[in-house]
């Protein structure tokens, strides 16, 4: 009997007790050990099962997300290929349709580069075998009218193209010829003074009669130097008849130029000198009537007006 009850009171239970506030009548309720884990496994199992539950949704949501995302990563990838492609094909169009425009360029350029030559040559070739007149018909000037209009044409041809930078024209050895050529071109007022004698006929200082003046007369006091009016060799430098101490100078294509009266020979004959270079000093040797430069341009030996070549400012 002992025994038995004493195991009867060891049995283990968990009590829960109420106590009213209304009354002095407490209530009891007594549970066994094995309801109470049962209970307890029972509630955290439905945690942990409600836990995965919301968590599996999650991320299901979260996949479907990032599904629809990449759907459409993938349609804006294929746009931009499609797009890529279309462009591609436009560049490669502009390419090909560029490729074309600059032959098209190329070759006006190199046409015009060639008209330009002709024209060079054929001019200075006209001038080297042309003769003239005394009035002196023939001048440069021509020439530089039809080179304006040539490259009129070439800024022309650059604006209606609004493309400067593809009409690039080699000129350079045309352009080395006309240096050359009026080089030899007596342009430059050989002496700074004041014209007062022209070329043609004039009533002579000494004979009084009607004689014809071969050159252009420049007024300068003594010692003022005279300038080469263009390139070429010294042919004479001496005492040469009325025109006392004299320069010929011979530029080549017919076209030679004298100058008299100087009072100081500064070339030799045979020297080359160039536009510009200080050949003599003004003076009044030989038949003279006070200081000055007597100027003559000749063409094949024929004297010609000086005024149609030289740049008069």
């Amino acid at each position: 009997m002992n025994k038995g009850k004493t195991k009867a009171q060891t049995k283990k239970h968990l009590s829960i007790v109420f106590i009213p506030h209304s009354s002095n009548h407490v209530k009891v309720f007594r549970f066994s050990s094995f309801y109470v884990k049962f209970f307890a496994a029972f509630l955290l199992t439905a945690v942990l099962v409600t836990a995965a539950v919301l968590y599996f949704k999650q991320v299901t949501n979260e996949n479907q997300l990032l599904k629809e995302n990449l759907t459409e990563l993938y349609s804006a990838n294929s746009q931009q290929r499609k797009l890529l492609e279309e462009k591609s094909d436009e560049i490669a169009q502009m390419k090909e349709s560029n490729e074309a425009y600059q032959k098209t360029v190329d070759e006006k350029t190199a046409d015009i580069t060639k008209k330009f030559n002709e024209i060079t040559d054929q001019y200075i070739a006209n001038q080297s075998l042309t003769k003239t007149s005394r009035s002196g018909e023939r001048t440069p000037a021509g020439f530089s009218d039809e080179i304006g209009v040539l490259k009129d044409m070439i800024d022309g041809m650059n604006r209606l193209t609004n493309r400067t930078d593809l009409v690039t024209l080699d000129l350079s050895e045309a352009n080395e010829k006309l240096e050359k050529y009026f080089e030899t071109i007596p342009t430059l007022v050989p002496v700074n003074g004041e014209f007062n004698n022209g070329f043609g006929y004039r009533k002579d200082p000494f004979t009084k009669k009607k004689t014809f003046h071969e050159g252009v007369d420049i007024s300068a006091d003594t010692g003022t130097s005279i300038k080469a009016s263009a390139g070429g060799k010294v042919t004479l430098a001496k005492r040469y008849s009325g025109y006392g101490l004299a320069v010929i100078i011979d530029h080549g294509h017919g076209i030679s130029t004298l100058y008299g009266h100087a009072s100081k020979l500064l070339v030799k004959e045979g020297q080359t000198v160039k536009k510009g270079d200080i050949i003599a000093k003004v003076g009044s040797t030989g038949r003279s009537t006070g200081p000055h430069l007597h100027f003559e341009v000749l063409l094949y030996n024929t004297p010609v007006d000086p005024e149609a070549y030289i740049d008069i400012k």
